[in-house]
């Protein structure tokens, strides 16, 4: 029993370690017109600017990356395939959130945060 008990903890205590060290989603949004943005480079990002436009650029991007990476699997409002670095269109007054599978180089896999990006416009 002692050893079983012993044995779960080694376990427990190596996947705790593990995501301490983890890889993480960021964003940017890219305000036209001179605009202001707040949070690049963060989990949450936004941006604002009177352009009266629907949308905006923005990028989705993976930050703390400590291993070889195989794969990446972006979801969400990321589209695109691979890389480390996705470029996004932000929708005004929308949720726009990206999250990332990694397969690494080792055999193992990691299911990241999620990464919300808010952009207004107008007045």
């Amino acid at each position: 029993m002692k050893t079983t008990i012993k044995a779960f903890a080694l376990v427990a205590g190596t996947l705790f370690a593990g995501s301490a060290f983890s890889a993480q989603v960021v964003c940017d949004v890219y305000p036209k017109s001179n605009g202001s943005s707040w949070g690049n480079g963060t989990a949450n990002c936004s941006g604002f600017d009177y352009s009266f436009g629907r949308s905006t650029n923005g990028r989705y991007y993976l930050k703390d990356v400590t291993k070889s990476i195989q794969e990446v699997r972006w979801e969400g409002d990321a589209r695109c395939t691979g890389g480390t670095s996705c470029n996004a269109t932000i929708r005004a007054y929308a949720s726009n959130s990206a999250s990332a599978l990694i397969l690494y180089k080792d055999g193992t896999w990691e299911r990241t945060n999620s990464a919300s990006a808010f952009y207004e416009t107008g007045h």
